[in-house]
């Protein structure tokens, strides 16, 4: 009875937090294609939200595989990541990942991306992950312990 119990709040917990709304100050990007062309002219941060019921993989195509070490982030359904954003020209694409197969999907319906515009930790510069894989309301409190100055969350 407590195991069954236990179930049925851990689903709540997922249903409430895959429903999750961006913050109102993030702008949101259009997810139209296969792959997600992403830009900035100065230092922002982009949201990435997992709106399928699988695991994904937001991954960095590039020419030279062995140049994008560390690229490959996972996402779990429902989940956020943060991607620090200096680079007027960045593609992700999303590998769909269930137990046994793993398979490339169009971004379009199984993410949604926002641009946050924010104010970046000192001395922080680069394209990277800033915080990955978490709820939202974990993923602001992680930015916020790192430096990143994040607009009220009523903005």
């Amino acid at each position: 009875m407590k195991f069954g119990f236990f179930i049925v709040l851990m689903l709540g917990a997922a249903i409430v937090n895959a429903d999750t709304p961006a913050p109102a100050s993030c702008k949101p990007v259009a997810v139209k294609e296969e792959s997600v062309m992403l830009s900035a002219k100065k230092p922002l941060l982009i949201l990435i939200h997992n709106l399928s019921k699988s695991d994904l993989w937001i991954t960095h195509p590039v020419s030279e595989p062995s140049a994008s070490a560390g690229w490959s982030s996972r996402l779990q359904a429902g989940h956020w990541s943060a991607l620090a954003l200096d680079k007027e020209s960045f593609e992700i694409s999303c590998i769909e990942s269930k137990p046994g197969h793993e398979q490339q999907v169009p971004c379009a319906g199984v993410i949604s991306v926002c641009r946050w515009s924010v104010t970046m930790p000192a001395q922080t510069s680069g394209t990277f992950w800033a915080g990955e894989d978490m709820s939202l309301q974990a993923l602001t409190e992680y930015l916020g312990g790192r430096g990143f100055e994040l607009p009220d969350s009523s903005q």
